[in-house]
């Protein structure tokens, strides 16, 4: 009768560890991050083409970020044809585009740097939102546009690549070179999606 009481205790241990295990193991698994699936690729953006990457070129009414790829040029070339247009289609419904002279200058509120708490982004709607921006907006997604600085936007084709130069009104000049260093800056991570806080 011992050895049943014994073998039953046993039994007993086993299933108690057995369930305690299997909760154990739940709640671990449940602990653990999984992966998240890959975002989808955007085909807007041209910094997703394989093999690109961006550096900025000033220039004496503006600046050009310039788009180079050991991948597929001609792709590359459409995405950054389709952002210029996109972004002067964007800053076009506001005003006249800078044509470098002084024509078609800067839009209240639109040149966030000298907004209250602005910064280089706040207060304008990038496509993304306020809190998240995403730099699609300005490729083929939402309405903003990644660059907030009232600009004129022109595409061509360079070896290897494309450069979309920006121009802007003569007292923007120094703000459009450093807002495009820090947008080439974030670009460099090989996506255009830009979470800020």
């Amino acid at each position: 009768m011992s050895l049943s009481l014994s073998a039953r205790l046993s039994s007993a241990l086993l299933t108690a560890a057995l369930a305690l295990g299997a909760c154990g193991g739940s709640s671990q698994q449940a602990a653990t991050p999984t992966p998240a699936p890959a975002a989808a690729a955007d085909p807007t953006c041209p910094v997703e083409v394989p093999g690109t990457s961006v550096s900025v070129e000033d220039t004496s009414t503006g600046a050009a970020m310039v788009f180079v790829t050991t991948g597929d040029v001609a792709e590359l070339r459409k995405r950054v044809t389709a952002m210029a247009a996109k972004h002067n289609a964007h800053h076009g419904a506001m005003g006249a585009l800078p044509d470098g002279t002084g024509g078609g200058g800067e839009h209240a509120g639109h040149d966030m740097g000298a907004m209250p708490g602005g910064g280089a982004h706040a207060g304008h709607d990038m496509g993304g939102g306020h809190a998240g921006h995403d730099m699609s907006g300005m490729h083929g997604g939402g309405g903003g546009g990644m660059i907030m600085m009232h600009s004129k936007a022109e595409a061509a084709d360079i070896e290897g690549g494309i450069k979309a130069t920006f121009t802007v009104a003569p007292a923007d000049v120094a703000k459009i070179q450093a807002e495009l260093r820090m947008h080439a800056q974030h670009l460099a991570a090989g996506t255009c999606a830009m979470k800020h806080s």
